[in-house]
């Protein structure tokens, strides 16, 4: 069809998204505190909008606007990073689709790249999963027509169809679609109202054929809030067990009650003033029996500090191994089930 068109690589601001893949367990289960952190001061700024930023929302703004303008101006958009192998192998097989269809390429590097600042990568990156509702950001990302494909193997599978052609010559959408992977709801829209519990659905419905897929997603968003609540019911009966230093562990609890409204709020985020005040309660009743609670829930805190300081360790970019969602990486809850054994197993309880 006419001369191989030449593979241009102009910079744009896009989303990501998952296609109409099935996505893997292994990524859904990855958790990065500073997602959660964001998706919750969400849910706070909702509640009160003293907390929003109206610098950081105008550049959001702006930004969703190009991604609009950009959206409509290529048939193909793909979102990437400096030195990814999937990256890579997804601009290779474009630029062979090119030649028997041309069309017009937009690539966007938004890590591992000197082109963006931090602070620049930072608000592209809250944009992204604000902007299409999403928990988890890989790379590469492609988006086609208009239409969210997902990564590199997604790719692969659509071109191995026949049906890249036919989607890249459709007419494109004005503004990009929602998102159809399972994390929509899971971030708030600021037309939306705040949620507690989240109910995850794809296009407004469940996945009729992976019901315990479903109930997985479900259980796993709401766990952490679930854990909570029994932490606020464990520390409730502790109260009715106090009978030494009445002021001192009033205070503490006290502390720890907030700390754990705190925690409920912002999701599985380690508590670092929960930890503490916790390990003093249990120092404060000695060997007594209602040291149990104090055992227990202290034994959780440092579980997931140390689950953070785990996954900050190893779950690093690395390189192929943790770009694509076909491929696992290291899973530092096992880390943690393993540290939390050896707590229980001290505690004798």
């Amino acid at each position: 069809m006419g001369s191989t068109p030449v593979m241009t690589e102009k910079l744009s601001l896009v989303t990501d998204g998952d296609g109409t893949s099935k996505p893997s367990l292994v990524n859904m289960m990855k958790d990065d505190a500073t997602s959660y952190l964001l998706e919750y001061w969400q849910f706070l700024s909702a509640l009160f909008p003293c907390l929003k930023n109206s610098n950081s929302n105008q550049a959001l703004s702006e930004e969703s606007a190009l991604i609009d303008s950009k959206i409509s101006n290529f048939d193909v958009v793909l979102v990437g990073k400096g030195g990814c192998g999937y990256c890579k192998r997804a601009k290779e097989t474009l630029a062979v689709q090119q030649a028997s269809t041309p069309f017009t390429l937009d690539v966007y590097l938004i890590a591992n790249t000197k082109t963006i600042s931090p602070a620049g990568e930072k608000v592209a990156r809250q944009n992204i999963k604000s902007r299409l509702k999403i928990f988890d950001l890989t790379f590469p990302q492609i988006i086609v027509s208009g239409q969210y494909i997902g990564g590199a193997d997604d790719l692969a599978l659509l071109v191995e169809s026949g049906k890249f052609d036919e989607l890249v010559l459709s007419s494109k959408p004005e503004t990009a679609p929602d998102s159809p992977i399972p994390y929509e709801g899971s971030l708030l829209s600021r037309s939306s109202k705040p949620s507690l519990f989240k109910v995850p659905k794809v296009r407004g419905a469940w996945y009729p054929d992976w019901p315990f897929y479903s109930f997985q997603w479900a259980m796993y968003s709401n766990l952490v809030r679930y854990i909570s609540i029994l932490h606020l019911i464990i520390m409730g009966l502790t109260l009715s067990l106090i009978d030494s230093a009445p002021n001192l562990a009033n205070a503490l609890i006290f502390i720890y009650f907030v700390d754990l409204c705190i925690l409920i709020l912002l999701g599985p985020v380690p508590s670092l003033c929960g930890t503490i005040s916790t390990y003093f309660g249990w120092k404060l009743r000695g060997n007594a029996t209602s040291t149990i609670p104090y055992k227990v829930v202290f034994s959780a805190y440092v579980v997931g500090l140390l689950n953070v300081m785990l996954y900050r360790c190893f779950n690093v970019e690395a390189g192929d191994f943790t770009d694509d969602k076909s491929v696992s990486y290291i899973k530092t809850r096992y880390a943690g089930f393993i540290v939390n054994s050896g707590f229980l197993a001290y505690f004798r309880l």
